[in-house]
């Protein structure tokens, strides 16, 4: 390569200073050591890859060397002796020379970058090493070595990579997640503007700090702790965060965070990148799906189905301990007034207020639910003895007796307590369930704001009722009813004036059925309204066959209940059954209760006022023993009252005041009075001493068939039956 060799020898002369003159040995073996050196510098040359200028401090070239003049900017010729102003760009000659200048200065430069347009139309980037030439005549004129080295493919890179990073960075600033980076050392290396957003500070006021630094040391060794678990368990780590946000209104959000551990090229853990989703509005959402699919949404107690799953782990819990706990169902006594006279809305502040009262009677680890309407359940795990039980129980008791205050009105009302015990008296879900409502309704038999303990008869009980109930929709039929008709005569004459329909079942199995024991199966399911039509028809037309012969009137009575009164189209259908018998409304009396009065005040007031019209007088059964409010006496259109056989029966003094005041105040009212249950002779003449108009009892007969009490009324004289012959029934 003679250019490459020609410049070797002209670098080699310029490099060499003029020698002394030696003998011969000498300059022999100087040119060995020239020849040496030059072979050296042309090796150095020819292996390197760059370009070497000599250039002046004006920048002027001096000299070049390289392997590859395609990558000079002009021809070598044209170079030499022209200045880098001269041959390259303004902007870029402008870097060139500073690199010149600095180098000059400090006797070297490193790492300057200039793009270089080539003859063949193509730009290159090149990076500049400029050093001081050393030189031994201090007078010699400074000149600089100046390596350039093409860098294009890496600056290629290079700006491949940072249009990634540009496109990166606006990606990340345009998300709505939270985004940072910190190195090995907690150094936030950068974050996003929802991270500024959130956090209410700049990206320049994160950017190289650390957590503690920027955070309360709490919340910042949580940070660090979780940092150093993402890079320990060397993958993705998901946790919730809560971050106090917004330093003006310190405001909590809910972040769901993601950390994975920054991997280098070789392998090596470098940091830790973070991502957080504010979920604090889908949080609230799923505390409400929750709170809608396990918490009742009016009292906010745990709904049926989170007492099944809760009922369950308590027995689960106190199997594996070898505990005793209880379970409680509660009824409101008389609810249904309080909605139907009140309104639903202050029944359901009665049901509200009721919860609250019941979470106050309990211990803190129990489960008080509402399980639908009035009726709730509480869970007491750990329970030591049923003695337990029964002082919560009088603990709930004692709080219903307070009074209530719903819509501006004091009111009373008290509850049934049903009580079932694990695993006395059943180790499986379902069945204690079962045995505490069976015990809650013996509660309500029992007279109600009282609680009951399961027992075995209990179960028979229910299950009795539960044939009885498919029995009884079936035995009108059947004709397995009928109706009995007890007697009622006059005190001062034993004269026989009419009597009362009272209903008989007679099961084909079971026998004759007191309507004690299904009547209120009747009541609760519904099933009075078709039982008390059937009773209406029957009654009307024996009321009509004992007064065919136009003797004196003999009038039936007939009890109606209060769902009748609640069914649509009560007098339509009483005033349909009188065509269809034949029976005139005057040879009827209808028998109501005094609870009937205070439960629909204006429909029962219209109801019996038509009835009263249509010419039925009517009767108020058991009077004395219900609700109390005697206004209503001259209010509703009442022809009778009936002294209930508890009052007759009693050898209380105290009870027979009471006689004589029910005898006194229908005085007052122009009604007539009936005593039910005489059976005594002292007791008739007790109630004639006091002016009792008329009795029944045993005294002077049971309920007897159809055919009896109309055989009886035949055999009566026109003044009708004396005390004597009617004892024939009795």
């Amino acid at each position: 390569m003679p250019m490459v060799r020609r410049s070797v020898v002209t670098l080699s002369q310029s490099l060499l200073q003029p020698a002394p003159i030696f003998d011969i040995a000498e300059h022999k073996q100087a040119e060995r050591e020239l020849k040496k050196a030059l072979e050296f510098a042309e090796g150095i040359i020819a292996a390197i890859p760059d370009v070497l200028f000599e250039v002046d401090e004006d920048g002027r070239y001096l000299q070049v060397w390289t392997r590859n003049p395609e990558l000079l900017a002009q021809q070598k010729e044209m170079l030499l002796g022209r200045t880098v102003n001269d041959v390259l760009a303004p902007d870029q000659a402008a870097i060139a020379m500073e690199a010149l200048r600095d180098a000059g200065k400090e006797g070297v430069a490193y790492g300057r970058c200039i793009r270089i347009s080539l003859p063949n139309g193509e730009t290159r980037w090149f990076e500049l090493s400029i050093a001081k030439r050393p030189s031994a005549d201090p007078a010699a004129a400074t000149t600089l070595l100046a390596f350039s080295r093409d860098i294009t493919e890496r600056k290629q890179a290079e700006d491949a990579i940072n249009s990634v990073r540009t496109q990166l960075l606006s990606v990340l600033q345009t998300m709505p997640d939270m985004i940072w980076v910190k190195d090995m050392n907690g150094v936030y290396l950068l974050c996003n503007h929802t991270f500024e957003r959130l956090t209410g500070m700049a990206e320049a006021e994160v950017v190289g700090k650390t957590d503690l630094e920027l955070f309360d040391i709490e919340r910042a060794r949580f940070f660090q702790q979780s940092d150093k678990a993402a890079i320990k368990a060397g993958e993705c780590i998901l946790s919730d965060e809560e971050w106090v946000v917004s330093q003006e209104n310190g405001q909590t959000i809910l972040l769901e965070t993601r950390k994975v551990p920054v991997i280098d090229a070789a392998g090596e853990v470098v940091g830790v990148l973070g991502v957080a989703r504010d979920v604090t509005e889908l949080n609230v959402s799923r505390q409400k799906i929750h709170q809608m699919a396990f918490y009742d949404p009016l009292t906010s107690l745990p709904n049926r189905s989170l007492f099944n799953d809760r009922l369950r782990q308590m027995i689960t819990s106190a199997g594996s301990r070898g505990q005793r706990a209880g379970l409680m169902l509660i009824d409101i006594d008389h609810f249904k007034v309080v909605n139907d006279t009140m309104g639903h809305p202050v029944g359901d502040d009665l049901l509200c207020q009721a919860a609250a009262r019941l979470n106050a009677s309990v211990r803190d680890h129990d489960t008080v639910a509402r399980l639908g309407g009035d009726e709730f359940a509480i869970l007491l795990p750990d329970i030591s003895q049923g003695d337990d039980l029964g002082r919560i129980a009088n603990n709930i008791l004692d709080k219903f007796r307070e009074r209530f205050l719903l819509d501006g009105q004091e009111v009373f009302v008290s509850c049934s307590v049903g009580i079932a015990l694990y695993p006395d008296d059943s180790a499986d879900a379902n069945d204690l369930v079962k045995y505490a409502d069976s015990a809650m309704y013996l509660a309500k038999r029992s007279g109600r704001n009282s609680f009951r303990f399961y027992s075995k008869d209990l179960t028979a009980s229910a299950e009795e009722r539960m044939r009885l109930e498919s029995d009884l929709r079936r035995a009108i039929e059947r004709g397995e009813l009928e109706l009995h008709y007890q007697p009622k005569v006059l005190l001062d004459s034993g004269a026989m004036v009419g009597c009362e329909a009272l209903l008989r079942w007679r099961h084909p199995e079971m026998g004759m059925i007191p309507p004690v024991r299904f009547i209120p199966v009747a009541e609760d399911t519904g099933l009075i309204v078709e039982l008390g039509r059937w009773v209406l028809h029957e009654a009307c037309q024996t009321a009509a066959e004992l007064n065919a012969d136009s003797r004196s009137p003999h009038k039936v009575a007939i009890n109606l209940s209060v769902k009748q009164f609640q069914s649509a189209g009560l007098v339509k259908s009483i005033a349909q059954i009188i065509d269809e018998t034949g029976c005139r409304a005057e040879w009827v009396e209808i028998e109501i209760t005094e609870s009937l009065l205070l439960d629909q005040k204006d429909e029962t007031l219209q109801a019996l006022s038509e009835l009263r019209s249509m010419g039925f007088s009517i009767a108020i059964d058991d009077f004395g023993t219900g609700y109390s409010a005697l206004n209503y006496l001259a209010r509703f259109p009442i022809d009778t009252l009936k002294i209930d056989r508890s009052f007759i029966n009693s050898t209380d003094r105290r009870n027979e005041e009471l006689v004589k005041a029910i005898l006194s105040i229908a005085r007052c009212l122009g009604q007539s009075v009936v005593a039910e249950g005489v059976e005594t002779a002292e007791q008739a003449a007790f109630l004639v001493a006091n002016g009792c108009g008329t009795a029944q009892g045993f005294l002077y007969s049971k309920a007897v068939p159809k055919a009896d009490i109309i055989a009886l009324w035949l055999r009566s004289p026109e003044s009708g039956a004396n005390l004597e012959e009617m004892r024939f029934c009795g």
